[in-house]
């Protein structure tokens, strides 16, 4: 429940109008994720030569460790010499040992983002020519959002930020709402139970840290040394910090319950508001520094308006959940303490709007990012909760001011049957529930790409390559066999554009010559491709521009002897 009048949603609208400007304006990327931009050798090319190492550029800074980073060859044997190093502004190296032959090299990473989330991808390129099969399948590269240990640290997760919001909601709501001189003894069980779930779930993601950011597997839970190299990192010292603040936190608690007990709550109550400002501001900050607003652009900003958002969603949110506890089960609840919890629901609906404006902004920063990717659809339906959430305050608020003009000082429990208390039981009841599904899909979004690094990166030459594969048979004797071509990055502007040809056995076949011309749908072309060979069954040329975007022809001419050869001709699809 909420107190939302008619100028609140005056200020929402012209924030939402805000946030479309914002949209609409853009701003610097904000990547909280990392995202692999560009490689050497890139994402399906096919070299001459053996390289020495490969090259790796992220968005962000990633964590480096000696299986960050993996190079496998044709037969899925690790080759790299297992130590990846930092050369430049995110940009990794590690070296190839041994004698590298021909064939598909597979490159998997697993590594851990700025943000301390992990991310894994592989790619592969070639030396000579693409193998008929390749060491893909044994990279070891997981999804760590699935499996066992996933699903478990995602539980892990919600319930933690489930304890948050209860515990800031209940304490809030005894500090602020609560009458003071009436016992508020039938709330401690409830700050008891969110402070347990909370350090539950805090202690569980500590322990399952290693092997979610890790292989993913069960059996690494026993791993003593996993946990050692977590307590190394930022996330591991944030959630042992937070651990810690929780038994600070339980500690102030006890006292202040016992001072008030025994009857000195005068000037108590402004001690323990101070404790519980300082406890839960730390405690959110644990979140603040590993979530989506440690990396990107403006993390000064960034972070401090995470945590106002933790918290106004706390007091809010988790204040309702308590209100719709106190309102079935507390005989003595005071009415005068709905009509605070109001005041303060209207105060933490407008933090929220404000700091969830500015990170909406910042990390969706597009309209096309907001409609077209995972992130913006999720905030979309987030967005349409809280929406619901507001409609139903405004009908509280009504039933509140209701009851208020009663009585003030008449409690709860004895106006129970009056159809005004019967409604506001009802409406705070399902607005709790609602404030749950926002739990839910803010804990997926912390999890999930950001929109602008995600629309960003789905445009990247690190990402996609144009190919093509087609059998051929020119008529005359070794004649028949199989073209495969690749244009990288496959967008407008330079593109490098390797052709290697294979026979029916699969190695390579070594033709006289190779033609290539491209030819748009709007009438350009058709443009020679200069196709010049590198070796054996590969032909290759760098930086051929390809002036617009859209669908083009290729026309490729193998010709096997004097007299036999054919024109394939296939279409391309091209990027901005």
């Amino acid at each position: 429940m909420t107190v939302i009048a008619s100028r609140t949603y005056r200020w929402f609208v012209v924030a939402l109008v805000c946030l479309g400007g914002l949209w609409a304006g853009g701003s610097a990327p904000a990547d909280a994720h990392a995202v692999l931009t560009s490689s050497t050798p890139a994402r399906g090319a096919v070299i001459a030569a053996p390289p020495s190492r490969v090259v790796l550029v992220f968005t962000e800074e990633i964590a480096l460790s000696a299986d960050a980073i993996r190079v496998l060859d044709p037969e899925g044997r690790r080759v790299d010499d297992a130590r990846p190093v930092l050369e430049g502004a995110n940009t990794y190296a590690i070296g190839l040992g041994g004698r590298p032959g021909r064939g598909t090299y597979t490159v998997a990473y697993q590594v851990v983002s700025a943000d301390s989330h992990p991310v894994a991808g592989a790619f592969t390129f070639s030396v000579g020519a693409p193998s008929a099969a390749t060491g893909t399948g044994a990279s070891g590269v997981h999804d760590p959002d699935s499996g066992p240990v996933g699903w478990a640290y995602a539980g892990a997760r919600f319930g933690a930020y489930l304890g948050m919001t209860a515990l800031t909601g209940v304490v809030c709501f005894v500090l602020l709402c609560w009458t003071q001189g009436t016992s508020h003894r039938p709330l401690r069980r409830a700050v008891t139970t969110a402070w347990a779930v909370l350090v539950a779930c805090t202690l569980t993601q500590l322990l399952l840290r290693g092997a979610y950011t890790g292989s993913g597997r069960v059996a690494d839970l026993a791993d003593v040394s996993l946990l050692a190299d977590v307590l190394g990192t930022k996330a591991g010292v944030l959630l042992l910090g937070r651990l810690g603040l929780l038994a600070v936190g339980a500690a102030a608690w006890a006292w202040w319950c016992r001072s008030t007990t025994a009857g000195r709550a005068a000037g108590r109550n402004r001690v323990g508001l101070l404790g519980a400002a300082v406890t839960g501001t730390a405690s959110a900050w644990t979140w603040a520094g590993a979530e989506h607003a440690s990396a990107g652009p403006q993390p000064a900003l960034a972070m401090p308006a995470d945590v106002i958002h933790l918290l106004a969603a706390g007091a809010w949110i988790g204040g309702l959940g308590v209100l719709a506890f106190a309102l079935k089960r507390v005989e003595a609840l005071p009415a005068d303490a709905v009509a605070r919890f109001s005041r303060v629901a209207f105060v933490s609906v407008c933090a929220l709007v404000a700091t969830g404006l500015y990170q909406s902004w910042r990390q969706v920063g597009s309209l096309p990012a907001l409609t077209d990717t995972r992130f913006g659809l999720l905030l979309l339906a987030k967005s349409a909760v809280v929406a619901l959430l507001l409609c139903l305050g405004y009908v509280a608020r009504r039933r509140t001011r209701a009851i208020a003009g009663a009585g003030t000082r008449t409690t709860a429990g004895h106006e129970r049957g009056r159809p005004a208390w019967r409604g506001l039981r009802r409406g705070v009841a399902a607005e709790a529930a609602l404030g749950l599904g926002v739990l839910a899909i803010t804990t997926v979004l912390t999890t999930t790409e950001p929109a602008r690094s995600a629309h960003t990166a789905a445009a990247s030459p690190a990402d996609v390559v144009v190919s093509v594969e087609s059998a051929f048979d020119t008529g005359g004797p070794g004649g028949k066999g199989k073209a495969d071509v690749v244009v990288d990055p496959g967008g407008v502007g330079p593109n490098a554009v390797h052709v290697t040809v294979v026979g029916p056995d699969g190695r390579l076949l070594d033709v006289p010559e190779i033609r290539a011309t491209l030819t748009s749908s709007g009438g350009i072309g058709p443009l020679a491709v200069p196709l010049r060979r590198a070796s054996e069954g590969h032909w290759t040329v760098s930086g051929f521009q390809v002036p617009t975007p859209g669908t083009w022809e290729l026309a490729l001419t193998v010709r096997s002897s004097d007299v036999d050869q054919i024109t394939l001709r296939r279409p391309l699809d091209i990027r901005r």
